[in-house]
């Protein structure tokens, strides 16, 4: 139950990866996004800031040259008229709220009173503005200073607010005595917020993000489906290797790590296939290479045993049981060699012996098929001694079944050369036989194991094509090599080398 509750609720990996990307693309451009409306919000508060101070400076001096202490009050006046004229445009154009308060903040002038108003109900304070009072804090800040600018609450809104004191004529060109010489202070307040500058770059930033955003998202969708395709594929390849289907190829685009392991796949792939075939290879020339002599075996025994066979003729087929049972348990004897040397197991008893001696004595073995067939051995006659480090029993197993091979196959009235060499720290020996070749498309293959060569020419006609194989292994075994070659239809040659005794 567990297995399936698990199974069922898996992420699709392309969904899971698609939304990693996205997410991670999503939180950049908003981070990014963020902190460039807060910087520009900034900049926007510190501009305005500064516009604040050099207005309420101005506006500050031209009060100071206007009035006089004892006219620091909201009645009317010309000069507080042209004042709050004054306050309303420069209110306007830096869109604050600007207003002048006496020295205990309370306000006296505002940019609401302008015109007739102001006449008609004698005074340059509207209603509103007269309800609002300065905090002592900011006061104190501008008497101690001369100018202040803090974030505070003004009428009950969070502003930004900058104040300068208004300092009597008699004072303007000395130092100031305590707050003696200030007469009252102007103040400009922005309420906390975005600027309009601010906001149209929200506008813009919100229509670019949602552009950006279906891009950016459409080219994630397209490189993560170019990511995880491949693995898709080596998904679906994985499930068709479990059931036996070894014909499925990852499509490979590109030169990068997941092209490498494409590739790799591939080749794993190819060395699945081919060990398949081999196997099922193996167990069908195997089945068939122990079939074949059994049943031989199987009815001659049977015709001696019911009669069917005469007593006259019990020793001839006695003979050719007894031939296949040899030729069984040579395949058998190959088939664990084979084993042996695949798995590693094979033990090695190298030494340092003369390999022309050994050519010769194994060459005396084929006399009377030599004889039978007139074959002429060429190369005798200039053979000198030539020692290599090797198992000897291994590779008498190697060149008695060269021999046997050049003997079997070599034409009546043919030869059979035998040439040995030295090269560098090698020793090459070669075994060229007359008779019929090889095809060029079957000389990389003459050395597979169970592969027949025209299903007749192998180092036994009745064998099961083992012998090549296993000829090759013990070469190669040593750090030699083995090759065969074919240079007219008429004649075959078999090469090998092994290491040259020091």
């Amino acid at each position: 139950m567990l297995k399936l509750k698990l199974k069922g609720t898996r992420t699709n990996i392309f969904t899971k990866y698609f939304v990693l990307f996205a997410s991670i693309f999503l939180a950049a451009l908003l981070g990014l996004g963020t902190t460039l409306i807060l910087l520009v919000n900034a900049f926007s508060i510190n501009e305005k800031t500064e516009l604040l101070k050099e207005n309420t400076s101005t506006i500050a001096r031209d009060i100071a040259s206007t009035l006089i202490i004892n006219d620091m009050n909201s009645s009317y006046s010309t000069q507080k008229a042209s004042i709050c004229s004054s306050l309303a445009t420069v209110s306007s154009c830096i869109s604050s709220d600007v207003f002048v308060c006496d020295v205990e903040g309370n306000v006296i002038i505002c940019k609401e009173q302008t015109g007739i108003k102001s006449y008609h109900s004698n005074s340059v304070v509207c209603d509103e503005h007269a309800s609002f009072k300065v905090d002592d804090d900011l006061l104190m800040r501008v008497y101690e200073n001369g100018s202040a600018y803090t974030k505070a609450v003004v009428n009950g809104k969070s502003s930004y607010v900058v104040g300068t004191a208004i300092i009597a004529p008699k004072y303007t060109q000395g130092a100031l005595e305590g707050a003696n010489g200030i007469i009252g202070t102007v103040f400009a307040t922005v309420e906390e917020g975005t600027t309009a500058l601010v906001m149209s770059l929200i506008r813009t930033f919100i229509i670019v993000y949602v552009l950006v955003l279906a891009v950016g998202f459409f080219l994630i969708w397209i490189i993560t489906k170019r990511m995880i395709t491949p693995l898709q594929q080596m998904s679906d390849a994985a499930k068709r290797f479990a059931v036996g289907d070894f014909s499925y190829r990852v499509k490979v685009d590109g030169n990068d790590e997941l092209a490498d392991l494409g590739y790799a796949f591939n080749d794993m792939a190819d060395a699945l296939d081919k060990l398949e075939s081999s196997r099922r290879s193996f167990v069908a020339n195997v089945s068939h290479e122990l079939k074949t002599p059994m049943t031989s075996i199987a009815g001659f025994i049977d015709g001696i045993l019911d009669g069917t066979i005469p007593r006259e003729k019990h020793e001839y087929y006695l003979k050719i049981v007894s031939d296949e049972v040899r030729r069984l348990s040579r395949l058998v004897v190959a088939m664990l060699n084979m084993s042996k040397m695949e798995s590693g197991d094979f033990e090695m008893k190298q030494k340092n012996y003369n390999i022309s001696d050994q050519i010769i004595h194994i060459l005396l073995t084929f006399e009377q098929k030599i004889d039978k067939k007139n074959i002429e051995v060429l190369g005798l006659d200039d053979m000198a001694p030539y020692r290599v480090y090797a198992d000897t029993d291994m590779i008498y197993q190697v060149i008695y079944n060269l021999f046997d091979n050049a003997v079997k196959f070599t034409n009546e009235n043919g030869y059979i050369k035998i040439g040995i060499r030295e090269l560098g720290d090698k020793i090459e020996v070669s075994v060229k036989n007359s008779g019929t070749g090889i095809k060029s498309e079957e000389l990389t293959k003459i050395f597979e194991r169970f592969y027949k060569v025209d299903k007749s020419r192998s180092l036994d006609a009745k064998g099961a094509g083992l012998g090549l194989y296993i000829v090759k292994m013990m070469v190669e075994m040593h750090g030699g090599r083995i090759y065969a070659k074919s240079d007219s239809p008429d004649e075959a040659e078999f090469v090998f080398t092994l290491p040259k005794a020091v």
